[in-house]
């Protein structure tokens, strides 16, 4: 009998909303200190953008360890609520079986990069939920990338990526290609105001949830 994949989006929505705990606990902290306070000379602005900076790698992170884990499982023949992968070659027997196979050898394989997951689906399955999912969100997905690698890498190539990326979001670069600025921006001011930083989180959970719910 097929296993069952374990919900593997509900894990991960926990772990995100823990992340966005971090950036609001900041705010709470700013907003209930009175004036000329020692929390408002030390805790800046500037230290309060670097917190959300933090919030978003953490989502990030654990988003990579979401398509890593819900990946070897549908290579071990798992099903979810939608189903299961139709793949190429016979199912591992186990997750570290799955997880060799497709490190073929490397050390390492990347998660951050949802283009090169696609491929990486592409050759283990036909038209598995990974491929779809990823494809139908594919450029926003990309952008998304540009953030994390802006807060991950000081190279010119990722700030260039990044202020790309906020022309696209938001129609507007931000001073010193700040990720923090960013993500502290209102990103939906109506029925429910939501920043930046919590509208990516979001879209990551449902497309948490198209993969695997």
């Amino acid at each position: 009998m097929p296993r069952r994949m374990p919900r593997l989006d509900f894990s991960f929505a926990r772990e995100a909303k823990r992340a966005l705990q971090l950036a609001e606990a900041g705010v709470k902290i700013r907003a209930g200190s009175p004036p000329n306070s020692i929390v408002l000379k030390e805790f800046t602005i500037a230290r309060l953008e670097a917190l959300y900076e933090v919030a978003f790698l953490k989502v990030f992170l654990v988003w990579e360890t979401f398509l890593e884990q819900s990946f070897y499982r549908y290579l071990c023949g798992h099903t979810s609520g939608l189903g299961s992968c139709t793949l190429r070659h016979p199912a591992s027997p186990n997750i570290a079986a799955a997880e060799t196979t497709v490190l073929g050898g490397s050390d390492y394989v990347s998660w951050a990069n949802s283009a090169v997951v696609v491929r990486r689906a592409q050759r283990f399955m036909t038209v598995g939920f990974h491929e779809t999912v990823l494809l139908s969100d594919a450029t926003r997905l990309a952008h998304f990338t540009s953030i994390r690698n802006r807060i991950a890498h000081p190279s010119l190539y990722a700030l260039r990526k990044f202020d790309g990326a906020t022309w696209f979001l938001a129609t507007r670069m931000y001073p010193g290609s700040s990720a923090g600025r960013f993500l502290r921006d209102q990103a939906v001011a109506a029925p429910v105001p939501k920043t930046w930083l919590e509208e990516i989180a979001g879209e990551l959970v449902s497309l948490a949830q198209q993969i695997c719910a």
